[in-house]
């Protein structure tokens, strides 16, 4: 037997709830969500209880250590993870999704694949060949060490296969407070602890069952055929219509949170968060644009342009290096069919434009009424 599980505070208990429904019927598991309430009177409303999906509440909180690192981007709440296949007897394995992942179809392989450590999860793309962009000229060889990391690997946790026998192997209560002691400078908190305890053990997944924020523009998107698309930016799609500068993630992701939304009986604009992009820029972004259509190229556009094309290729290499090796365990393709797209430029951004009707197609997903 299998699951899925997600972990989540009353304030995304919504748009974890929706998304359990919706792997529910999609995978035909059992989907489990912890709702970890700041207020424990607080009322939460529950989605699929009767379509497979178990709603626990504020079972986690009690298992974590006292004094563990936390800050605004990086929670609490994001050791609970780990905790929670304790409360989940029975499976032989166990998936962890983000609430911010969005199920595009079932991928029933996934349940298979061998986990000689106990965990698969996919590499974080974003930091394939630098250290993470907040830490301004450190060399990746450097950041790694920094957070115990020899192997050269770093994941990403908002995708995680489990094999909950040997997770339970493992003390995570008396192992977090001795990683942090150890390498203070872990600024990823559950992310970093991970790939250090981890470290050169963890199963490769492929990019398709994470497939994160930093590549969505890259237009291969089609090519890659994400089973999860992780919208690990500031800006999430449930935040209503991207048009205002706010991100580049395709619009067809947007409509997607909102009819769910509206299948569910909820007013999308509850979940919407205002335009932060100021006039100033607004009107900077627009010349930009009015220019490009007069044949007039910016300084700006070259440049973007080029860092798409150069991550594009370095993304679509990493792909191509992994399928031909075998390196992804959950891959059975050996060759990437990528055809390539030209990127557009709309004064702010620089996107791919490709298969959208593709896209669309697969976004449109369970419906409820």
């Amino acid at each position: 037997m299998h699951a899925i599980y997600l972990v989540t505070d009353d304030r995304l208990a919504d748009v974890a709830g929706l998304q359990a429904r919706r792997l529910a019927v999609q995978w035909g598991c059992d989907v489990h969500v912890f709702v970890e309430r700041r207020d424990p009177a607080a009322t939460v409303r529950e989605f699929g209880t009767g379509e497979g999906v178990v709603y626990h509440y504020d079972q986690l909180a009690a298992e974590l250590p006292p004094g563990l690192p936390e800050d605004k981007k990086w929670p609490r709440i994001v050791y609970m993870r780990l905790f929670a296949p304790k409360f989940l007897p029975g499976y032989d394995r166990l998936l962890y999704l983000d609430a911010d992942i969005l199920s595009l179809r079932a991928e029933p392989a996934v349940w298979t694949v061998d986990l000689p450590s106990g965990l698969g999860a996919v590499s974080d793309i974003a930091t394939l060949s630098k250290a993470p962009q907040d830490l301004k000229g450190v060399s990746r060889a450097a950041w790694l060490a920094s957070i115990g990391v020899s192997s050269g690997r770093y994941l990403n946790s908002g995708m995680l296969l489990i094999d909950p026998e040997k997770w339970a192997q493992i003390d995570f209560a008396a192992e977090l407070p001795r990683y942090f002691a150890a390498f203070p400078d872990a600024a990823r908190y559950d992310q970093d602890f991970l790939a250090h305890l981890f470290d050169g053990r963890w199963t490769e997944l492929s990019p398709r069952l994470n497939y994160q924020a930093y590549v969505l523009e890259l237009g291969l998107t089609c090519a890659v055929a994400p089973v999860f698309v992780h919208f690990c930016r500031t800006q999430k799609p449930w935040h209503g219509d991207n048009r205002g500068w706010r991100a580049a993630t395709d619009a067809s992701y947007t409509a997607a949170y909102r009819q769910m939304f509206l299948d569910a009986g909820l007013d999308p604009a509850d979940y919407a968060r205002p335009n932060p992009v100021n006039m100033v820029r607004r009107a900077r972004y627009r010349l930009r644009l009015w220019l490009r259509g007069r044949g007039v190229v910016s300084a700006r556009e070259r440049r973007d342009i080029a860092a798409w094309h150069k991550r594009s290729e370095a993304f679509l290499q990493f792909m191509q290096e992994g399928l031909a090796s075998g390196r992804f365990a959950d891959e059975t393709r050996r060759t990437l069919d990528a055809p390539r797209c030209e990127p557009v430029f709309d004064g702010r951004f620089v996107v791919g434009v490709e298969c959208r009707r593709e896209l669309q197609a697969q976004l449109k997903g369970p419906r409820h009424v």
